[in-house]
Parts: C-alpha cells; structure tokens; sequence
C-alpha cells in the first residue's frame, strides 16, 4: 500500500517503560471472521462476503461489526454470525462520480445526481449517538451520516455548509485526504485531516453552535514534524475515559496522548512507540488505535509490522507492548 508522505525515522531516545497497569486478558483465538481468501466484491464460493481494502472497522452498540472497503466504495454491515453482510451505504464496486470542470463549460457546475448515495473511497466509519452512522470519505474529503436505511440518502456533516464542487487540497483551511474519524464524547465529531497534520473537532450537528468553525485538536496546521506539538499524517484517534485525545501518528511512528481540552500547539506525550522498529516498543506505521473500556489499555494497529498490539494505560515512550495478533494471520 502507498505510504502516507516521506517515511522518516527520527531515533527518538526510548524511556524506561512505568509500571505497567494490569491488562485484560490476550488470547490467540480468532472470534470472528469476515471477508474472504481472496480480494473481491460480491459473495465467494463458500458463502462469504468479499472484500477489496477494508480500512476502517468499528463494532455497533448491537454487536454489529462496520466495514468501510476504501477499494470497493461502500461500507457493509455484518451481525453476528453473518458472514455475508449488507452494504449500509454506497454501492459496492461504484464511485460517486468525479465533476469535470471540463465537460460541460457553458453550464454551471453542480454535484453529481448521484450525491448522497454513492460513496468515493470510504477511509473510516462510527457510530454516532442517534443511531445512525457516520462514514469518512476520504477521496471527496467530507463526513456523512447515514441512518442505516437504504432508501435514505447520506447527510453531510463535514463540510459544514455542504459540499462544493469548487474545492482544492492547496487551500490553507481546507481538510485534505483525512482518514480517521470519531465522535467525542460531548456528541462533535473528530477527523484526522491527515495532509494537514492536525487533529480537527466539528460541533455537535445537532447542538447550538454546530456552524461554528472547527477547531484544531492537536498538531498544527500544515506544518509536519516529530516534536512534542507537531503530527506528520495523523490516521485515527480515540479518547480515554479521562476525556484525553489518543493519536495515531503514522509517520511518526509513535500514539500521542494529549490531555483533555488540548487544542492545536499543544504537547503531547508518547505513550507508546516513538521509534520505528519491529521490537515490542517500536511502531511501524500505525494507522488504527482503540482503547479497551475493560481497562484502559491502548490497542494499536501497527500496519508496516503486520500485527496488533495491546499497551497498558500507562504506558510511555519505549515500553513494550503485547501483540494480539501478529505476521502469521497479518499482512501490510
């Protein structure tokens, strides 16, 4: 898969890991399992659906599982025990159009017919506290909600004022390729805009002041680097039970914590990685990071080394981690 930006690594000094909080349990059995053996779209031979490049995965209140497949432009929803699933937004193996600007000149612009319905590389996807679910288009740069209906077109959330046919990643403000997005816990919406390096928060859509402008979380603003304040290609962000914001900072290879009410300047602190290696306390590119309800632990998706690892809620710069799951059932 491409690599998001120029990989670096920086040799940050590892610190001597803190006293590790106890764990929930880890195992080697596989719960579940969905996709294929094979990339595709469709159902397989065996009754399964396939899946051409799942990104993002987020379990529903109900037990459902969420599938966003960047590759095939829609997300699928599988209960437990289904292992065909349904696609809950999109159309499986079809783009939303791309507008020409070119194609039609002595008409005015206007949005595909197919806006709303039809999705352009989906990088992630959540559920929101409505019920419903919301999907990060990567490609069209925006945040839609769905209501799991399939008759009911997407509503976008981001871009708060729509979306526009007249839109350029070289504009400052203006969020280019994100690819992680999440709900905080006061209902706003969170979205790695990864090209800008920052973390940004939307209002509430439902509250009072859902068209104030977003603020920056953390990072700043088109300004890449491995200090304590700076991001390069965040990926996916979380928040503890404290309210903290939890970063995936992919070129960087390292999780930054940031405490909570942070905004854009402020340090965070490693609490897991910070230099690029295969060790237990090394990352490689990570790219998805949850926090266990049970007890806090971090769990992250370290793409380039082809595993998952699980590190305690107190864990720093250089302490290990314990892999969930590894290269023998993992690949990059």
């Amino acid at each position: 898969p491409p690599v998001l930006g120029p990989p670096h690594l920086h040799g940050l000094p590892a610190r001597l890991p803190a006293r590790s909080a106890p764990m929930a349990p880890t195992g080697a059995a596989v719960a579940f399992r969905i996709g294929a053996d094979e990339r595709g779209r469709g159902i397989d031979g065996d009754g399964r659906r396939m899946l051409m490049h799942p990104r993002g995965i987020r379990l529903r209140k109900n037990g459902a599982l969420l599938v966003a497949d960047y590759g095939n432009n829609c997300v699928l929803e599988f209960k437990p025990g289904d292992k065909k699933g349904r696609v809950v937004a999109g159309e499986e193996g079809k783009a939303l159009p791309t507008v020409d600007p070119l194609k039609d000149i002595d008409n005015p612009l206007t949005l595909p017919e197919e806006e709303g319905s039809l999705l352009k590389q989906p990088g992630d996807v959540c559920e929101d506290p409505e019920g419903g679910f919301l999907v990060l288009d990567t490609d069209e740069c925006s945040v839609q909600r769905f209501s799991g209906e399939r008759s009911a077109r997407g509503e976008t959330l981001v871009p708060q004022d729509g979306k526009s046919v007249y839109k350029s990643i070289g504009d400052p403000p203006a969020v280019k390729n994100p690819r992680g997005v999440a709900v905080a816990p006061d209902g706003a919406i969170v979205v790695c805009d990864s090209w800008s390096h920052r973390v940004l928060r939307y209002p509430p859509p439902r509250g009072p002041n859902s068209m104030e402008a977003p603020t920056v979380l953390a990072g700043i603003a088109n300004s890449w680097g491995n200090s304590a304040s700076k991001l390069a290609f965040p990926s996916a962000a979380a928040f503890a039970a404290d309210g903290a914001l939890l970063v995936a900072d992919t070129n960087n290879h390292r999780v930054q914590r940031f405490p909570p009410g942070a905004e854009g300047g402020a340090e965070g602190v490693t609490v897991a990685g910070g230099r690029r290696g295969p060790g237990l306390g090394e990352l490689d590119m990570p790219t998805g990071i949850c926090v266990d309800p049970q007890d806090g632990s971090i769990i992250v998706a370290d793409r380039c080394n082809a595993r998952v690892l699980r590190f305690p809620s107190d864990s720093r710069e250089g302490a290990p981690g314990v892999v969930l799951a590894g290269p023998e059932v993992l690949e990059w």
